[in-house]
């Protein structure tokens, strides 16, 4: 299989200031009857700007789950056999919808998760880069040979795995979700994409947009809870684990992977490098670090409103 990630893990200090946070953004209630499954939790999320209602969306319950794996495993088998540049030529269509819908889901991710809103167009502005490429690079996965002698010839053909669980994290929802989407789909997996918690909203309609351009079952959203996300990685039918995120949650997965024999692909804990001269202020730095951490155009803007684990390089000038 040819299933490789394509974006940086986007995790870090962020991830525990919102912690402190989660009360104001998100809260767990239990809802008598929802879609007529009764005892169904639901996720109602805050604006955590303001306070204001985003909305209610429920936790998928068990059929949800089992239909949603179910789905996956029955479009794996056809996507796999369409040819690599057909695949390519999806993705594309993917990045497409994606420009069509920038606004709105940058408008969604600022009311969810509080970021500000050129600094998540920003973020879809990558996911479109990175689906674009990825329609690129697709075709290109094809078969490799290595001659030895005249009697032997090693080759090797990348081959899709099958059911791939992908499970991404709130602070920069769409830029990760896209490399991990875009890399399993254009290999010929389909997908099964349970997006964090903090930002279901966003997260469900990021899979509507993208599966109206595939073949049904190929991409499925799944939301919920960490307890959703436990059931998912630990089903027997899966293939493949994707995971950005905590580090706890990583091995979490990695634990669960282990049983069932699925391959996993973590990116987990990362943080922000800082190199800083032995000539520069030390206060100076310490102050760049800060804002590095949580990258925002907007200062007044609450620091749990995304982080990053790319570089920050302090500069005294």
């Amino acid at each position: 299989m040819g299933l490789r990630i394509g974006t940086p893990a986007r995790t870090g200090p962020g991830q525990n200031r919102a912690s402190q946070k989660r009360e104001r953004m998100t809260t767990f209630t239990a809802t008598a009857e929802l879609e007529g499954i009764a005892g169904t939790a639901a996720i109602t999320i805050l604006d955590p700007r303001n306070g204001s209602l985003v909305g209610t969306l429920p936790v998928a319950g068990e059929q949800e789950i089992a239909a949603a794996l179910a789905r996956a495993r029955s479009a794996a088998g056809l996507w796999s056999r369409v040819d690599p540049a057909q695949r390519g030529l999806a993705l594309g269509r993917m990045a497409e919808a994606l420009r069509r819908h920038v606004a709105e889901l940058a408008e969604l991710n600022s009311r969810e998760t509080g970021k500000p809103t050129d600094e998540a167009r920003g973020g879809i502005e990558a996911a479109i880069g990175t689906l674009r490429q990825y329609a690129e690079l697709g075709p290109l996965h094809r078969t490799h040979s290595l001659r030895g002698p005249d009697t032997a010839i090693d080759y090797t053909r990348p081959e899709p795995r099958g059911v791939v669980v992908a499970v991404t994290p709130w602070n920069d929802p769409v830029a990760v979700a896209a490399g991990l989407l875009g890399a399993a789909i254009v290999t010929g997996n389909s997908v099964v994409h349970k997006p964090s918690e903090r930002c279901p909203h966003l997260g469900l309609r990021l899979g509507q947009v993208l599966e109206a351009e595939l073949p049904p079952g190929v991409l499925t959203t799944v939301t919920g809870n960490a307890v959703v996300g436990a059931r998912l990685v630990a089903d027997s039918s899966v293939d493949v684990v994707a995971h950005v995120g905590s580090t706890a949650a990583g091995r979490k997965i990695a634990a669960a992977a282990a049983a069932t024999g699925a391959h996993v692909l973590r990116e987990n804990g990362g943080n922000d490098a800082l190199l800083v001269d032995a000539d520069v202020d030390p206060a100076w730095a310490a102050e760049q670090a800060a804002i590095g951490a949580s990258p925002t155009s907007d200062r007044s803007a609450p620091p749990w409103s995304g982080s990053s684990c790319t570089g920050t390089w302090p500069r005294n000038s």
